[in-house]
């Protein structure tokens, strides 16, 4: 029979205990864990608390020393997701890099990330827009954060004063739909993806020549 983890197990007389704040962040990364695997398979409106409890193997009361709720849950592992991610892709930008190398790298990077956990990728990319305002808010903060980066672009562009003022949005739309898809078919290959990617988001800004360039060095 599997043993428990040693820091859940019980503690030997005269042994010092785990002090309670770090127990209290096991028990609560595993019920993350464990919500965010329900959440992307379920979906946000066929999952209930019970569901969540269940898979984390803990009580109903537990879970609400943890979270509200739902909903409450779900923007935890949302947050969590996004933290995750953002700070994989900030580690990958290559030092003192031109914009379109920060790009690149990010996309490179975001495309690895739902490849390696597609759970977690439909939970941020696709629940999150049914999941509540909140959360939908949350994701919306997100993208319009995506599209002030890649506004960034223009200076880098010979055509900037002919770009349409809503190219960024229009892009990140795109982007997002795309993702969503690919999502739901388990189609994530990086590889297979990352030229089609780049040529949504970066060709508009260096033309195709020189996005050819730059996928070729990502």
């Amino acid at each position: 029979m599997a043993s428990l983890p040693q820091h859940l197990m019980a503690t030997p007389v005269g042994r010092e205990r785990l002090p309670r704040e770090v127990r209290a962040g096991y028990q609560r990364d595993r019920v993350l864990a464990a919500a965010i695997e329900v959440f992307a398979k379920r979906g946000y409106q066929g999952t209930t608390v019970d569901h969540v409890v269940s898979a984390a193997r803990i009580g109903v009361g537990s879970f609400y020393s943890i979270f509200d709720g739902k909903e409450d849950c779900f923007l935890a592992a949302y947050d969590r997701i996004v933290t995750a991610g953002r700070e994989r892709i900030a580690a990958a930008q290559p030092p003192g890099g031109a914009w379109s190398d920060h790009v690149a790298a990010g996309l490179r990077t975001l495309l690895e990330l739902i490849a390696a956990d597609p759970l977690a990728a439909r939970v941020a990319l696709v629940e999150a827009q049914a999941a509540g305002d909140a959360a939908l808010a949350r994701h919306e903060r997100n993208l319009d954060d995506v599209a002030d980066f890649l506004r960034l672009g223009r200076a880098a562009s010979a055509i900037a004063e002919e770009l349409p003022a809503t190219l960024e949005f229009a892009t990140v739309g795109g982007l997002t739909w795309l993702l969503q898809q690919r999502i739901a078919t388990g189609e994530n290959a990086p590889d297979d993806l990352f030229p089609e990617v780049l040529e949504i988001v970066v060709e508009p800004y260096l033309g195709e020549a020189r996005t050819a360039e730059l996928a070729a060095r990502f």
